[in-house]
């Protein structure tokens, strides 16, 4: 059976397909259903953080027997950084993105100048994208961020909608507001921009520790800056009926976050501290890092 839902933990990175259309944040799925309608004979890749909107889209390639269209649930920075091939594809959709209308909350914006920048490492030469939003003052940070990369040539106008309407469009041409588009032509490779990476690795290996049970209600609840833009928290502790603890843990790195349980069990004369079997992770040095504080941290004693 084909996987419509791509997992992007295990599958090996990065894919290994040209020519990609791809939706970013489809929603309730009417625009990326189309594309994939329209594109018989190309992939049409979505990204989505809603588990909801991506069950919803799964039922709907099922039953309408799309074999073309493929799904991805994770924030598109990180999508594009870790699945996609330099140059592999050729137009990016982003319908009406939140504008994150406060000045402090600007860098969260979709349109940034880091994501644009990545977007456009991924694009092929006079690669799109197109970005749709009723929000001027949006518009207008898009463009300006856009032309800071220097790899674009910038198209703006007010849009003129057809079928399909997203909901979002339904319900604001139902009150008359004007609606703007933005193309993005990738005309070269934008100039050089430090962004966040993660560092990614093909295997995790656990601590033994040789000497007393460990402490760990020194942990419960604990926030710490493992190194910059790393940190940890750590929630509950279990215990299991064999001896073993599992820490409930979340790690953020360079804004990328990963719940997990780090596993502690008693073997002979030494207690092994690795990551559970039952997280669904994606292995990174940090992930490495957390598993060396925890065991570093629960069994010194003062």
């Amino acid at each position: 059976m084909r996987t419509v839902l791509i997992d992007y933990r295990r599958v090996k990175k990065p894919l290994n397909w040209k020519n990609l259309i791809v939706e970013i944040g489809f929603g309730r799925g009417d625009f990326i259903l189309e594309l994939a309608k329209k594109n018989p004979d190309r992939k049409i890749l979505g990204f989505e953080i809603s588990g909801i909107s991506i069950g919803k889209l799964i039922k709907r390639i099922k039953k309408e027997s799309i074999s073309n269209l493929y799904c991805v649930q994770l924030d598109a920075y990180w999508g594009f950084y870790l699945l996609l091939e330099e140059e592999s594809v050729d137009k990016i959709y982003i319908n009406y993105p939140d504008p994150w209308f406060k000045k402090r909350h600007h860098k969260r914006r979709l349109t940034c100048a880091e994501n644009l920048y990545l977007f456009s490492k991924k694009l092929s030469k006079d690669g799109e994208i197109n970005i749709r939003t009723d929000h001027l003052p949006f518009a207008e940070y898009t463009i300006e961020q856009a032309s800071k990369i220097k790899a674009f040539k910038i198209h703006f106008k007010k849009l003129c909608v057809s079928n399909p309407l997203t909901k979002y469009e339904e319900k604001w041409l139902s009150m008359g507001k004007d609606l703007h588009e933005i193309i993005l032509i990738k005309e070269k490779n934008p100039i050089p921009l430090t962004i966040r990476e993660l560092k990614e690795v093909k295997m995790l290996f656990p601590i033994k520790v040789k000497g007393k049970n460990p402490v760990l209600q020194k942990l419960l609840g604990k926030e710490v800056k493992l190194e910059e833009r790393i940190y940890l928290r750590f929630f509950k502790v279990y215990r299991g009926s064999s001896g073993e603890f599992l820490i409930e843990t979340l790690i953020s790195e360079e804004g990328f976050v990963q719940r997990f349980f780090i596993t502690l069990y008693p073997k002979g004369e030494v207690w092994i501290v690795d990551i559970s079997p039952f997280s669904q992770i994606l292995r990174t040095e940090g992930l490495q890092k957390a598993v060396e504080f925890v065991a570093k941290e629960v069994f010194t004693f003062p």
